[in-house]
């Protein structure tokens, strides 16, 4: 991960004159107050590297307060679906209401003990933290994709549980809860939690996750889910396994395609699998097709119940 560095604005007004006319130019990318990039490492910075170097301009002018929310997401490297916000997220312990500026967000921290972990240099709440954050303030589906991380990370479920607790009255976060209490950590990416919740909104039985299978020739792999009752095996497609070469081990995009289809069909011929679905994302998203796909693979669902708007 290259990050751009973050520039300045010089002290000397001469000196800041000629940064101005820079960004005028395209030489130097304003990414916060009195702070820029160098365009040439900006075009090539991915989003999350971008949001690193907006982060880092934004909390150097408010050491007092703690990288939260979607930023503090992607300074520990947990799955976030995409876009990543433009503006910064900042955790003030001073502030009882929220401020809303051009590239920050401060979102108040005044009467809570706000646990922070130091990520790359700066004070960012810890993943526990994070994930209650990201529960109370966005939606469903990147609510658990964080939560799973968590978990995963070691987190447990039940101190999760606790913490929302102690941030809401009980009567409150009957919906927090509940996706709190599918936060397997099993989970594997921010596509297999979206998945997961989609299952779970349309009534699908609960699924084992990371079930392994074997033939006779040994190992086929771990699947994402397997529903038992039904011989269906469902499997997120996520296109990053094609298109990132540090997911693909060395083979081309072609090889890995070969690889899955013959994996499939080992799948397939199993006698106790009766069916593989392979959704996308444009099917689990709000309004896709993947409750169709498991209604028309035989998993009791209920019928006409689209994914709804707010996941």
């Amino acid at each position: 991960m290259t990050v751009p560095n973050v520039v300045r604005e010089h002290p000397d007004p001469a000196a800041a004159r000629r940064q101005r006319r820079m960004v005028e130019r395209g030489a130097l990318v304003v990414i916060g107050y009195g702070a820029f990039a160098v365009q040439a490492e900006w075009n090539v910075a991915t989003e999350w590297e971008r949001h690193i170097a907006r982060t880092r301009a934004a909390h150097e002018r408010a050491p007092e307060t703690a990288v939260s929310h979607a930023s503090a997401v992607v300074l520990h490297r947990l799955p976030w679906i995409l876009p990543v916000p433009d503006r910064v997220t900042l955790t003030d312990p001073r502030r009882t209401t929220t401020q809303r500026t051009r590239h920050v967000d401060k979102v108040p921290g005044a009467g809570r003990r706000v646990r922070t972990a130091v990520v790359d240099g700066l004070v960012v709440t810890d993943v526990p933290e994070t994930a209650i954050d990201v529960l109370l303030r966005y939606d469903r589906g990147r609510a658990l994709a964080v939560a799973d991380a968590a978990v995963r990370r070691g987190v447990e479920q039940s101190d999760l549980q606790e913490m929302l607790t102690r941030r809401l009255p009980v009567r409150a976060h009957r919906r927090a809860r509940q996706v709190l209490g599918l936060a397997s950590g099993l989970s594997e990416s921010a596509g297999e939690s979206v998945t997961h919740l989609v299952m779970h909104d349309v009534g699908c039985p609960p699924p084992v996750q990371q079930q392994v299978f074997n033939d006779a020739s040994g190992l086929i792999g771990r699947v994402d889910f397997w529903l038992p009752d039904q011989g269906l095996v469902v499997e997120f497609d996520g296109l990053a396994k094609y298109r990132d070469p540090d997911l693909r081990d060395g083979r081309s995009a072609d090889e890995v395609v070969i690889a899955e289809k013959l994996r499939e069909d080992r799948l397939r011929a199993l006698p106790q699998v009766r069916g593989v679905i392979r959704p996308i994302w444009r099917d689990v998203v709000p309004g896709g097709r993947f409750p169709a796909m498991l209604a028309d693979a035989g998993v009791p669902v209920r019928r006409g119940l689209r994914v709804t708007p707010e996941w």
